[in-house]
Parts: C-alpha cells; structure tokens; sequence
C-alpha cells in the first residue's frame, strides 16, 4: 500500500509485555496517534471522528530497543458521513508488523450526533492517494 499519510510514533519502555514485545493494546495508541495527526491535516480534528469498526492484524512483533515505528495511513473509501482507512506499521527495518483497517464516523462534538464530510475535508482527503482493497 501506497498512502498519503506516513507517520513515525515513538516507542516507550512501557509499552512492552511480559513477553518483550510491544503489548497488543498499546498498537492501538500507536494508529491512533497517527490517525489523529494524518486526519488533522485534512481539517479533521480529533474530537470529530468516532471508531466504528477495526481490524487488526499482527504480523510481526515490535521489539524492544526501537525507538520508533513508522504508521502508514491510506484511505480505502469516501462515504457520506464515515470513511474507511488502510493503516499499517513498520519496524525500524520497513517490516510491515502491523495491518489495520478502521471505519471511522465523523462527529459534531456540539451537537454530539454524527455529520456529513464537508466538501472541503472530501477535496483534500480526495487529494490523498487512495487505497483500493
């Protein structure tokens, strides 16, 4: 996959297991984060999105030592009010270790009901090279 979005996310000590591995909850925080900062800049505020849907896949382990991953965000489909992402994490070696897809519901944090994409958040994130899969 080919994205608009790459990210790198720093790893932390306490991230890791009883096993010496990043803890699979907290690969959760690391496409999260990336996420919310691909999202942000095509105007998508953090307090705008909802998870609906996830899918994850391990297929590598993130070990200890480094001192960072790449996350890769990519956008599959444009709906109406939702959007379903590509996302993937790399080790330090470009290993893909991680595969996800999220379908995601854009929010008014106001009117605390969801909300149409806006043409503008549709013209950039349409800018984004688009993953078919």
């Amino acid at each position: 996959m080919t994205a608009a979005g790459v990210h790198s996310i720093a790893t932390r000590w306490q991230d890791l297991d009883g096993n010496g591995h990043v803890n699979h909850a907290v690969v959760f925080t690391y496409l999260e984060e990336a996420r919310d900062a691909f999202l942000r800049e095509h105007g998508i505020d953090r307090d705008e999105y909802l998870v609906g849907r996830c899918s994850v896949e391990f297929t590598g382990e993130i070990v200890p030592g480094e001192e960072a991953v790449g996350v890769e965000i990519g956008i599959r489909e444009l709906g109406t009010k939702s959007l379903r992402t590509a996302e993937r994490i790399f080790d330090p070696a470009g290993e893909p270790v991680v595969e996800a897809e999220f379908g995601l519901v854009l929010w008014d944090p106001v009117a605390r009901a969801t909300r149409a994409i806006t043409d503008a958040e549709r013209a950039s994130l349409s800018r984004s090279e688009v993953v078919r899969g």
